[in-house]
């Protein structure tokens, strides 16, 4: 009775109309068809919020390799209405970050958290913009990376390590918070690497840090999935801390642009006092040449950049650092073993310089495994595809979204032999055996972090200074917490009992 109803109805619609309506749903099935042709295999989830809402910020990395274990280690997800392609293996991150990097030149176009955190900065360009403004930076980083361990035992970097050492010394064995003790020193050795003496002071650095450490609590593993104007308007501004978090952002870029503007004030060619008044002197050389990538050496680039080099530059350099040294209250073994090696090739009477680094086989070992192990940043959504092309044989849409997976990528038991251990000797080349392939913990490729050189050489001078003076422990009743935890809470317990060198 009901089909004869329905086709009695049908009967009523004029021919064309009819034939108007089977073509419009024809198209649109063939459409979505078509648009899933060749795409990565995945789950489906729920329309426009795609996987997102099945994702926790605690375990995301255990529920993304769930996801891997089912669908492979290129799988296609989407969220927010945006579709991302996990890839899992470094295999084929190296695939598309690297031997296909004209497909994937460009970071993400749309808002997300990133975006809204360092504005029109280095980390956020693309093109043209990016391949100038990227490669003045990373000269200025090298050179005075350089100069802050200018010889052997001299340079603001040792000050401040040597600054720690005493500070250490003075709790005698007692628990303290060393994330607290490393940021502080980190705000000195940032300030005089970047700004100078004059540059910026000490009170400005520090409470643009204050401030970047509530702007950045809203990066969350679940969050950095969520983009566009929805998600900017209808998502956030609901989540816990937003508001203060978004407070905080227009204090910080406000302190940036005053510090900016006192230069711009009284900048003198003759006189470059910091890294900001070499920006604008490479401006200006551009400009008087007629060079017209003299225009994307803008104010704003300029913002945007300074404050992912001054808060990562400190806080999570600070953060890094100590979660690194995690593994040594974790592993007390291997923290004596690393100190043996530092006592045989450097001895006792002298504090490591980074020429010591190459001799130091074990310590890299143990640092690579760190690297490895750690969960300090379990996954990136990276690149935006610019061009279609394939990645392990399946089709990737213009406008996807590379997710690198370090949890996965790290631990995959075909490049690692039981990855659920902490083994830095799998680091070490034996004879007739390979190495294992090196942690991409800072990312690969032409898009790879910026600060690397300057974070690693500070983690080694920290960390095999501080196993030389110290025998570090947990407190007692202290309980080891998850790295992520720690990060954000910027607080790590540990006792460093000074060692008798008698």
């Amino acid at each position: 009775m009901e089909l004869d109803v329905i086709l009695q109805k049908i009967s009523t619609i004029p021919p064309t109309s009819l034939a108007a309506a089977l073509a419009a749903l024809f198209i649109t099935i063939l459409y979505f068809a078509l648009k899933g042709r060749g795409l990565p295999p995945g789950p489906r989830g729920l329309p426009y919020f795609g996987y997102w809402p099945f994702l926790s910020n605690s375990k995301c990395h255990l529920e993304l390799e769930a996801v891997r274990k089912k669908y492979g280690n290129v799988f296609s997800f989407t969220s927010t209405g945006r579709l991302f392609i996990n890839l899992a293996t470094i295999k084929v991150i190296r695939e598309a970050c690297v031997s296909k990097s004209e497909c994937f030149g460009d970071r993400m176009t749309s808002f997300n958290l990133l975006t809204s955190m360092f504005g029109d900065g280095v980390l956020g360009l693309n093109g043209e913009a990016w391949r100038n403004v990227r490669k003045f930076f990373l000269v200025q980083l090298k050179e005075r990376s350089t100069k802050s361990i200018k010889t052997s035992l001299s340079g603001n970097l040792y000050e401040s390590i040597n600054s720690t050492i005493n500070d250490l010394k003075a709790k005698k064995g007692e628990p303290v918070n060393i994330i607290e003790i490393l940021t502080h020193k980190c705000n000195a050795i940032l300030r005089l690497t970047v700004f100078g003496d004059v540059g910026a002071t000490e009170e400005q650095v520090r409470r643009f840090n204050e401030l970047y450490a509530v702007s950045i609590s809203t990066i969350l593993p679940k969050t950095m999935l969520l983009t566009g104007t929805f998600a900017k308007y209808f998502l956030f501004p609901f989540m816990p801390n937003f508001s203060a978090a978004e407070k905080c952002l227009k204090e910080q870029t406000k302190l940036l642009y005053e510090i900016i503007n006192e230069h711009k004030a009284t900048y003198d060619e003759n006189n470059l006092r910091d890294i900001i008044d070499d920006y604008y002197h490479e401006k200006d050389k551009r400009t008087k040449k007629g060079d017209p990538t003299a225009k994307y050496f803008t104010d704003e680039c300029l913002a945007g950049t300074l404050a992912q080099f001054v808060g990562d530059g400190v806080l999570s350099v600070a953060a890094f650092v100590s979660l690194l040294m995690k593994t040594l209250l974790e592993y007390p073994e291997e923290q004596e073993k690393v100190y043996k090696e530092i006592v045989s090739v450097i001895g006792t009477d002298r504090h490591p310089t980074i020429e010591d680094k190459s001799q130091l086989t074990y310590f890299n070992a143990y640092l690579m495994e760190s690297l490895r192990k750690g969960e300090f940043f379990n996954f990136f959504p990276s690149q935006e595809c610019t061009k279609e092309t394939t990645v392990s044989g399946y089709r990737i849409p213009k406008g996807a979204i590379l997710l690198v997976n370090f949890y996965s990528a790290h631990n995959d038991p075909n490049i690692y032999e039981e990855p659920e251990k902490f083994n830095p000797s799998r680091f070490i080349q034996k004879e007739g055996k390979q190495r294992a392939d090196l942690p991409i913990s800072f990312g690969i490729g032409k898009r790879a972090c910026l600060g690397e050189g300057y974070t690693m050489m500070q983690v080694f001078l920290l960390i095999t200074t501080i196993i030389q003076n110290f025998q570090l422990s947990l407190p007692e009743g202290a309980e080891s917490k998850h790295a992520l935890e720690e990060f954000n809470a910027s607080s790590l317990l540990m006792c460093a009992k000074p060692r008798d060198h008698k």
